[in-house]
């Protein structure tokens, strides 16, 4: 555990960097580099360019593009003027963003290189590089600042609203545990439309450390540059695989997804890479809780400006990292109950002090009276060698009420065969699939996120054979 790290600011972070440590490197984005100062009049140049177009305080700004350094200058930009940023996944189908745009009243929308554009209500804008005047919005860290859509893995995404300091003390509590300072360096390996990727931002430009755009050479040569990343296991294990870590400057890896093999981190390890895993959500900003991998199955102690709490059986959350409510054109509506605790629908215990997540109290389901929790067949197919991916749904049946059905992604094909003998051991009789479907391609491009519902709905779709 590291020293407790303060997230207060009396100004801009980047103007605060600007003065501190004005020639060091802030940005990387291929060959170019940005310093602290060059940063800070980016900023307010994109900043004075929103401005003559009409953006005023308050207002929303949508940016639809793929994650780089346009899209840090649009958020930042937009920030300075005192608007709410709102990224949304350039994926996200034509009907889908015209629904997300509308539902947050969004005035002014920015299309990255090569995205097609929607029509609508709002303006189109332009990133200018106006002439440096002085903008009149001041530094109020606790007003709105970013939407941030939910992955939309339960139901329809929510625009999450989110002050400055919420991602502030979201960074500050995670880098109180977890190193990252200013002589470090972050890969953005996750797009800004989802909290994991706006809070690698965050952390950023609390510590005044380095921010480094992803590249077209690929993941292995984006990470011979930099300290710390943020991965999803498949890609670690690749990165491993290939023979090139000794290239590698790799001090820290963030990992995502629900099981991370112990040969994993242990491999990581011993070629000098810690490995971290927690748990968390939109709503909180990010990062819950956290821990240095070790093999064990929970997911961290909370982390500093956080509290968690379990209430039947459900985890419960609050702190100053919770955000201002959900963001409708009708305003911000409250998510926490009277206590001023946010229900999480995550069901788990804690044990010592480390939380332990079982699963969602709304992905539950009851077959032949058996409680069945999807996420408890999931990571036991997930420990398979072959699968990369795993979502399980229930699907009607007259007998048992309810019975699950598991969505894979192999990286070769196994049999029902295979898979049952496999699973036998390790889950019960009423949790074992009835079938196995190969998870398909169109289900795997929407987001960090597959979309249980959507899942379930092309499950539902497929003709029923003997």
């Amino acid at each position: 555990m590291g020293k407790l790290i303060s997230p207060l600011f009396t100004t801009w972070p980047w103007a605060k960097w600007s003065e501190e440590r004005e020639v060091e490197i802030a940005l990387r984005d291929g060959n170019k580099v940005w310093t602290w100062t060059e940063v800070s009049i980016q900023v307010n140049r994109y900043a004075n360019g929103l401005i003559q177009q009409g953006v005023k305080r308050d207002d929303v700004v949508v940016g639809v593009a793929k994650s780089g350094v346009d899209l840090i200058w649009l958020q930042l930009a937009s920030i300075r003027i005192g608007a709410r940023f709102s990224a949304i996944n350039p994926k996200t189908p034509k009907a889908q963003l015209h629904q997300l745009v509308t539902s947050i009243s969004a005035q002014h929308m920015w299309f990255g290189e090569g995205q097609e554009s929607i029509s609508g209500t709002w303006h189109h804008l332009q990133l200018i590089n106006a002439e440096y005047s002085a903008i009149a919005a001041t530094w109020q860290p606790n007003r709105l600042a970013t939407l941030t859509f939910t992955s939309g893995s339960t139901g329809l995404p929510k625009a999450v609203a989110h002050s400055i300091n919420n991602h502030l003390y979201s960074a500050a509590g995670l880098l109180s545990t977890m190193e990252f300072d200013n002589c470090d360096s972050w890969l953005l390996s996750l797009p800004l439309f989802h909290v994991s990727g706006l809070a690698i931002v965050w952390r950023w430009l609390l510590t005044g450390a380095t921010i480094v755009m992803p590249t077209e050479d690929g993941l292995l040569n984006d990470l011979c540059g930099v300290t710390h990343a943020s991965l999803v296991p498949t890609q670690l294990q690749r990165i491993l695989d290939s023979g090139d870590v000794s290239r590698l400057a790799l001090k820290r890896v963030l990992l995502g997804g629900a099981v991370i093999p112990t040969e994993l981190t242990d491999a990581a390890r011993e070629n000098g890479i810690e490995c971290w895993l927690g748990y968390g959500m939109t709503e909180m900003a990010s990062t819950v809780t956290a821990k240095l991998a070790d093999g064990e199955p929970g997911v961290g102690n909370v982390l500093h400006y956080r509290e968690l709490r379990i209430e039947k059986g459900e985890v419960l959350v609050r702190g100053e990292c919770l955000a201002l409510g959900y963001y409708r054109s009708s305003g911000i509506m409250n998510i926490t109950n009277e206590e001023g605790w946010y229900q999480t629908s995550d069901l788990g215990y804690v044990m010592g002090a480390e939380l332990h997540i079982q699963g969602r109290a709304d992905n539950m389901f009851i077959s032949g009276g058996e409680n069945i929790h999807p996420e408890k067949i999931e990571l036991a197919l997930l420990t398979h060698n072959e699968i990369e991916q795993a979502i399980v749904v229930d699907v009607e049946d007259e007998e048992f009420g309810q019975r699950p059905v598991a969505v894979i992604k192999m990286t070769q094909p196994i049999s029902h065969d295979e898979l049952h003998s496999f699973l036998k051991d390790k889950l019960t009789q009423f949790e074992c699939p009835i079938r196995y479907e190969t998870m398909p391609e169109h289900l795997l491009g929407t987001g960090i996120k597959i979309s249980r519902p959507q899942v379930k709905e092309w499950v539902n779709s497929l003709p029923i054979t003997a």
